[in-house]
């Protein structure tokens, strides 16, 4: 018997490394991140830029791997959404604060998230770029200028293949802004919005659509945009049923934008820049709106800040989920049109202070 076992492992023909590598490309990050130990070719294929991309793009096109992150007062959490249930797990986070060695810095607020790449704005207004599943950790150069917004944007630009940060100063005149490269490692001052950049003005935070930022007028009127590559600002209407007294807020979905109300009306933008385009996906049932507007926490549900989708792998349902708390996950099932709360694990805070989409990955954080 050890005989013929022997020669049966030994006559198992091995795996062409053609496949290996495309079943590579479907594991999430924090997969990869261990297996780079299994060899030197494993390890140069998983830490190479085309395979990066790659699994990244894959994660995105096929909806796997991808998540919703919460921040809760120094602490993460990904939340991963499987039809009316979802998985949270604690992200580690300590290697950020290492990089400091002042207690005070230790108090930060998550301001963006893309690609797998996380923002940090701390007290002092700077700011840090964090893998959570690299455990990568980037703290940006300062930016010496006292009038800054306490929001910064962070996004992909697709068209220079780099990773980027807006800010703005809150100011009348001169409006400063200014955008910092992750390629160079550097700031530079660009033109300033027609708008007074102030929290009056505009919703936090913007949302990456088509290579251009939007950010929900602060009086719920329009959706005002920033083009990366043109560095033109320009309005975009809201759809024509949708009243600001619904309180819409943006929202981003395998590249398209939404639009979601208060009332749980979720609307895309089909073809981008087209206001005809504006299709309306899910219209929640009053009856059930009124069951969720009665079970939510403190009676009414706390809307009118961040807010963040994300879709079930077969998509049929949107998870909406709310700033604020547990309480505020709603499914929104686009074939039965129904509407439903979803079960959050204890493991959530009952209070969290950013939502924001997000997917594993191995973006590296130096050149």
């Amino acid at each position: 018997m050890d005989v013929i076992r022997k020669e049966t492992t030994h006559d198992l023909p091995s795996l062409h490394f053609d496949l290996i590598h495309k079943i590579l490309l479907w594991l999430p990050a924090t997969s990869l991140v261990r297996l780079k130990c299994v060899s030197k070719s494993w390890y140069h294929v998983i830490n190479s830029p085309d395979f990066i991309k790659l699994n990244l793009s894959h994660s995105l096109k096929s909806n796997s791997n991808k998540s919703l992150i919460l921040y809760a007062h120094n602490s993460l959490y990904s939340l991963y959404f499987h039809d009316l249930s979802c998985r949270v797990t604690e992200l580690p986070y300590h290697q950020v604060m290492a990089n400091f060695a002042s207690p005070q810095q230790h108090d930060f607020k998550v301001t963006g998230s893309c690609n797998g790449l996380i923002c940090f704005r701390f007290r002092d207004n700077n700011l840090a770029l964090y893998n959570p599943a690299t455990r990568a950790c980037k703290v940006l150069p300062q930016l010496n200028f006292k009038r800054l917004s306490s929001e910064a944007e962070f996004f992909y630009d697709c068209m220079s293949d780099d990773y980027k940060v807006l800010r703005f100063a809150e100011l009348r005149n001169p409006r400063e802004t200014f955008l910092y490269s992750l390629k160079i490692n550097a700031w530079e001052r660009i033109l300033g919005p027609p708008w007074d950049w102030h929290w009056k003005s505009v919703k936090f935070p913007g949302i990456l659509v088509n290579n251009t930022l939007h950010w929900m007028d602060r009086e719920h009127k329009d959706i005002k945009c920033f083009d990366l590559s043109t560095r033109r600002y320009y309005v975009l209407l809201l759809p024509k049923k949708v009243s600001p007294t619904y309180f819409p807020l943006l929202a981003v979905l395998k590249g398209e934008l939404f639009v979601v109300t208060y009332y749980f009306d979720i609307w895309v933008m089909k073809e981008y820049g087209v206001e005809e385009s504006w299709t309306r996906l899910f219209r929640c049932p009053s009856t059930q709106w009124n069951d969720i507007y009665k079970s939510a926490s403190s009676g009414c549900l706390s809307w009118g800040c961040e807010l963040s989708i994300a879709c079930s792998k077969d998509g049929c349902k949107i998870l909406v989920g709310c700033l604020r708390g547990p309480r505020n996950f709603i499914c929104c099932d686009l074939q039965s049109q129904e509407a439903s709360e979803v079960e959050i694990p204890s493991l959530l805070p009952k209070r969290f202070s950013a939502i924001l989409p997000w997917v594993e990955s191995l973006i590296p954080l130096s050149n």
